[in-house]
């Protein structure tokens, strides 16, 4: 085979680090911020948690965006972020006020490949500008449902404005825009939306003679199986998402995405998943098409093997029926074996490969010693 799949290293799960040892954070019921309310809390703590992924092998840091909207710091009280007790009562953050938090995410995961203790593996590193689904920014939180509200949240064209006034918040500031280097639409729930982002990307992701210091960026999209049958929560097939995410014959979707991938979703679906996106993909980009044409996976399962979150008790709990089937294959063991086939079946322009829920920087160190250990057709670029 001529092609060598590269791997790249996604990092892991930044809010179930953020609950475990030695941060052992909470996050405040009053508010939808999750992880993001760091930037208001604690955002040294965030930068700890950053460099500890660059440090574990992480080239590609996530920002802390991932639930942050406008909305999100209009509903959240501002004593909530308080340390000396001032700012009581019912004041919320302003627009102006929860955009400059928001772009405040871009320098603190840049910086994390600056610091001294990861000075050697500055070389490469990207950051990406997490933007969750509308159904992360919501409470209760509704990506993994897909559970839509208000009733304009469910059609392509709601989502494309509330999409577009987000993205919006970082274009704006050039210096902020200039150093994001992709953008990570994540955790997609519902077919609607995959439609939404890439007519987003159609409107704003060019170089305009207006401002021409704006750079475009590299983006992917990434989707959520939640469900046994390997379907969305909208019950979208993997097929049916690839050919959303990569068809051009849809009016006004013209720029394929860079990457297209699966993220938050049990590890045991993960491999069917990866080849029937590789069927769909096939299917559109043609049987004879050269990797060179492909777009990269990007893939970053959860690490949970068993454990359930509850939403009610904001707590992970294991699940009776895992737990009786006995020890569980470590998370990057069976990630490597399912990267590894993959990257020697030769298909994808490249693999970027992390970790999603309850993954911390050991999870990553693990994964990418694991895959370095491996003779196979893949190799570790110096760059993306």
């Amino acid at each position: 085979m001529s092609h060598k799949t590269p791997i790249r290293f996604l990092d892991g799960g930044l809010g179930t680090t953020l609950e475990a040892p030695p941060h052992n954070a909470k996050f405040p019921d009053e508010t939808v911020l999750w992880s993001s309310h760091f930037l208001i809390s604690s955002p040294e703590t965030l930068s700890r948690v950053h460099i500890a992924f660059v440090d574990s092998g992480a080239d590609v840091l996530l920002t802390a965006t991932y639930q942050a909207s406008l909305q999100g710091f209009a509903a959240t009280k501002k004593h909530l972020g308080s340390n000396d007790g001032n700012g009581q009562g019912e004041e919320t953050y302003s627009p102006q006020e929860a955009a400059m938090l928001m772009r405040k995410a871009v320098p603190l995961a840049r910086q994390a490949f600056s610091t001294k203790a990861t000075a050697d593996r500055n070389v490469g590193g990207k950051v990406a500008l997490s933007l969750g689904a509308y159904g992360a920014t919501t409470r209760p939180s509704t990506e993994y449902s897909g559970d839509y509200k208000p009733e304009s949240m469910r059609t392509t064209q709601g989502l494309y404005a509330w999409h577009g006034e987000r993205l919006r918040v970082f274009k704006e500031d050039n210096a902020i825009w200039n150093d994001i280097d992709f953008l990570s639409f994540e955790t997609l729930p519902v077919v609607q939306e995959i439609h939404a982002v890439r007519h987003v990307m159609a409107t704003h992701n060019h170089v305009s003679h207006e401002n021409p210091t704006v750079d475009e960026k590299r983006w992917w999209i990434s989707c959520v199986f939640p469900n046994d049958d390997l379907t969305m929560p909208d019950g979208t097939t993997a097929e049916h998402a690839v050919h959303a995410m990569l068809s051009l014959s849809v009016d006004g979707e013209d720029e394929r995405p860079w990457g297209i991938g699966i993220n938050c979703t049990d590890i045991k679906k993960l491999n069917n998943l990866i080849l029937q996106y590789e069927a769909a993909a096939e299917n559109i980009l043609g049987r004879e098409a050269p990797s060179e044409l492909w777009p990269w996976l990007v893939t970053y399962p959860d690490g949970a093997q068993g454990s359930v979150y509850n939403k009610e008790t904001g707590e992970w709990e294991t699940d009776p029926e895992m737990k009786a089937q006995g020890p569980q294959i470590p998370w990057h063991e069976e990630l490597a074996e399912i990267i590894t086939q993959t990257a020697e079946r030769g298909r994808w322009k490249g693999i970027l490969v992390g970790g999603c829920c309850k993954t911390t920087p050991d999870s990553i160190r693990h994964l990418r010693l694991r895959l370095a250990s491996r003779e196979s057709d893949a190799y570790f670029l110096e760059t993306i």
